[in-house]
């Protein structure tokens, strides 16, 4: 959940002199996916980056985007290789022009169809469409700048049954016994401005978070609910205010951590033993000041040499713990009938704001390239161990980055306001 720290609107907005109190109602605009992004580009100035600027795509019709980005890591979890796996489905008559991006060291079409250019740093599907025209390529992203842009992060780190560390080599070769310790941690929460006021109707509450539970009780690659498409754009409130808040992108986990070559055991928040390790389901996300970013470990004991597997997946989510409705309700519209006081309507409301928040800084990592495409789609992340030939391609020229998604990762003092921490639960 968000932790903010709420001011008056008529003291964040100067210049209107005439502003709601408690007992007049007016209407406060939900968080967008572009507030978002603008949020995400002042921070890349901060920092001494810059926002690419893309021609807009031009599209007959709607296009739906599925993606898959695969991150291979090397032994101590940094990023070694990153790809995606896009399928585009583009439906009208006429040309198009689709704009993403960058950059792409390479495309290799996965259809019948030719694949991008990958020219300038951008990713640029064109043709012409019939009325449906089906588009799918792998494209192989630069890890120096994708490893700062990906929603999560993987830390791997080895303690000898000596009591000494060691590393873990390239595959997960496991030098000996002791334990690998493997920390996932979620790398989306950025400092934001969120509105809410001081109570709402709890009948115009009620069908966005039923709606948004329904989607965290079936979590899947598609992309959030937000303002673009299931949410309302506005609220009317009494009491508007705006608040100082971190904003991140909680994470549906799942997985397996298995060995080879030797026995051992996993340990770790919702796992499940298998008959070489263990596999994994949970929600990584929420955010609070002065934390760690959130993150979860898994502890891996080992008998001897060996070699440690990592397969995990990972998608945007709404956490359905959080999204419960008070007072065992089984639903936001029993609760709303129920007359609920005001304290329950206040916290209902800024729920809303969160889920709505969530889903605007989602777009940021889904769709992953950033297309500014009317449609639907999904994106999921898979990360694994490179395996040890990889290790060349730690000698690449430089390439100019894409900014189309900010982790927390080496943005200094200004992000941590929004450090993140855990909330893990079981499937």
């Amino acid at each position: 959940m968000t932790v903010a720290r709420v001011v008056p609107l008529s003291l964040a907005v100067l210049a209107c002199p005439l502003m709601a109190t408690a007992t007049h109602a007016d209407s406060i605009a939900l968080p967008t996916p572009d507030a978002a992004k603008v949020q995400e580009d002042k921070l890349i100035l901060v920092v001494g980056g810059r926002p690419d600027r893309l021609k807009p795509s031009i599209v007959p019709g709607k296009v739906t985007n599925d993606e898959r980005v695969l991150v291979g890591v090397a032994g101590d979890g940094s990023v070694r290789t990153v790809s995606l796996e896009q399928r585009l489905d583009v439906l009208g008559v006429g040309d198009y022009a689709i704009r993403e991006r960058g950059p792409a060291r390479e495309a290799t079409s996965l259809g019948s169809e030719r694949p991008p250019l990958t020219q300038r740093g951008a990713v640029v599907w064109q043709g012409f469409t019939p009325g449906h025209r089906a588009l799918a390529a792998r494209l192989r992203l630069d890890p120096q700048i994708e490893s700062r842009h990906l929603p999560m992060a993987v830390s791997v780190t080895f303690t000898g049954a000596d009591g000494k560390t060691a590393r873990v080599a390239d595959g997960g070769k496991v030098p000996g016994a002791g334990t690998v310790h493997v920390t996932i941690s979620n790398a989306t929460s950025q400092p934001q401005q969120l509105p809410t006021g001081a109570d709402a109707q709890a009948a115009a509450l009620a069908g966005p978070l039923d709606l948004a539970l329904r989607v965290a009780k079936h979590p899947t690659a598609a992309r959030l609910p937000s303002t673009d498409d299931l949410l309302p754009k506005e609220l009317t409130v009494t009491g508007s205010a705006v608040t100082e808040a971190s904003q991140g992108v909680p994470l549906r986990l799942t997985g397996s951590l298995t060995l080879a070559g030797t026995t051992g055991a996993v340990t770790g928040p919702a796992t499940t033993p298998t008959a070489n390790g263990a596999t994994f389901a949970g929600t990584l996300g929420g955010s609070a000041p002065g934390t760690e970013t959130a993150s979860v470990t898994f502890d891996v004991r080992t008998d001897g040499p060996g070699t440690l597997g990592l397969q995990l997946s990972a998608v945007g989510a709404l956490n359905a713990r959080e999204l419960a409705p008070p007072r065992f309700f089984a639903t936001w519209r029993q609760w709303a009938a129920s007359h609920p006081p005001l304290a329950e309507r206040k916290t209902a409301l800024d729920l809303l704001v969160d889920v709505a928040a969530t889903g605007a800084r989602a777009s940021s990592y889904s769709p992953y390239l950033g297309a500014d495409l009317e449609g639907t789609g999904s994106t999921s992340y898979a990360v694994s161990f490179a395996p040890p030939t990889a290790a060349a391609a730690a000698t690449r020229p430089q390439l100019h980055p894409q900014w189309g998604a900010l982790s927390l990762a080496g943005t200094g003092a200004l992000l941590l306001l929004g450090a993140g921490y855990a909330v893990w639960r079981r499937s």
